[in-house]
């Protein structure tokens, strides 16, 4: 939370507090933020479902048997 405040101070040099460098903007920040949101949507609904299947018999090391 800390650092989404600190990114999304604006990049104004006179509307930022004293000592503190300027931001990147609500804007920008929110934009990162659905970015990275949409990334984990995607990677949620792309990722294979394991139907039941153990991580030996996904990866093919029980061949041999």
């Amino acid at each position: 939370a800390f650092g989404f405040l600190y990114a999304a101070q604006s990049t104004h040099a006179k509307e930022t507090d004293a000592g503190y460098p300027t931001g990147i903007g609500i804007r920008n920040a929110l934009l990162f933020l659905a970015i990275i949101c949409a990334m984990g949507f995607f990677f949620t609904f792309l990722t294979p479902e394991t139907k039941g299947r153990s991580l030996e018999e996904i990866t093919g090391e029980n061949d041999d048997e």
